[in-house]
């Protein structure tokens, strides 16, 4: 506890190797740089109170291979469809260890968006 707030994941270098980081550098610039993670974050749901227009929005998913098998294959299979689902063979913290991949990725949404834009500058 730390003023009142229940925190768990105190960063270290065996917890980083959970997220699939396991270069020593990497891992080290990480443990520094990590703080711990509040609790009520995985037992608070999150309540959205505009689906119609929070599904309006397109998705995009970047996803390590590791966890493909939890996601919802319909959700995956729409996004393949659109050219908007990459999967990467990876641990979870992909931004740390394939960052030139990542940020090709994210450039490439970024160019959708653009390309996808109505000339009133509202995103479609």
């Amino acid at each position: 506890m730390v003023d009142d707030v229940e925190l768990v994941l105190f960063p270290d270098p065996e917890i980083v190797k959970l997220y699939g980081v396991t270069d020593p550098d990497d891992v080290a610039w990480m443990v520094e740089r990590l703080t711990p993670h509040p609790w009520k974050c995985f037992e608070q749901p999150l309540r959205l109170t505009n689906e119609e227009e929070l599904w309006a929005i397109p998705q995009f998913h970047i996803v390590c291979s590791s966890t493909v098998a939890t996601r919802d294959p319909e959700m995956i299979a729409k996004a393949r469809a659109e050219g908007r689902f990459w999967e990467i063979d990876t641990g979870h913290d992909l931004m740390i260890t394939e960052p030139q991949w990542v940020a090709d990725a994210l450039l490439e949404v970024a160019a959708d968006r653009r390309a996808n834009s109505d000339t009133a500058g509202r995103e479609v």
